[in-house]
């Protein structure tokens, strides 16, 4: 299901249109609608094409990702399952960048910063966020193939109505 956005949030409008990829579950196009909305103040892109010039020594893409005014990768936010490989090489090549990885459950996030603490050299570089409780089955379920999104979003918070849904929610930073 592609999922067509009217965002309104913080006082700006934005459009957005989450195409799935092959094989890609709602969940995850519903993190990067997340994660969009978290980053709003940094106008992240989303369906980067591999030709962005930022892109141009990397073999793989983000989930989202946003630039700084000279055109250098300043975010990086995967959704779900990553790779340790993939990780290492973000905290190598993107010194000054937020590397960020956004997760389903606390659990989810936990057993993710095990694995680096355990794996990576550089581990303290990644951040995670993670939904509390069962709050992200209860955004997944609110999402609609046309979805409006009305509110505010700060640092972790998400305080929107979801299709006439009023949602509030705060993620975990582990």
């Amino acid at each position: 299901m592609r999922i067509r956005c009217d965002l309104q949030v913080n006082g700006e409008e934005r459009k957005l249109i989450l195409v799935p990829g092959i094989n890609e579950p709602l969940g995850h196009r519903a993190l990067k609608l997340a994660a969009y909305l978290l980053f709003w103040p940094e106008d992240p892109a989303i369906d980067i094409s591999p030709k962005n010039p930022a892109l141009a020594d990397y073999d793989f893409l983000p989930d989202l990702m946003a630039l700084d005014d000279t055109g250098a990768i300043k975010l990086w936010v995967e959704c779900g399952s990553t790779t340790m490989n993939k990780l290492n090489k973000l905290t190598r090549r993107l010194p000054r960048a937020r590397i960020v990885v956004m997760k389903e459950t606390e659990r989810d996030a936990q057993r993710l910063r095990e694995e680096l603490q355990a794996q990576l050299e550089r581990e303290a570089r990644v951040e995670i966020l993670a939904w509390p409780g069962r709050l992200f089955r209860e955004w997944v379920s609110a999402l609609q193939e046309n979805t409006g999104v009305y509110g505010e979003s700060s640092g972790l918070l998400l305080n929107v109505v979801v299709n006439e849904h009023p949602f509030a929610a705060e993620l975990k930073r582990l």
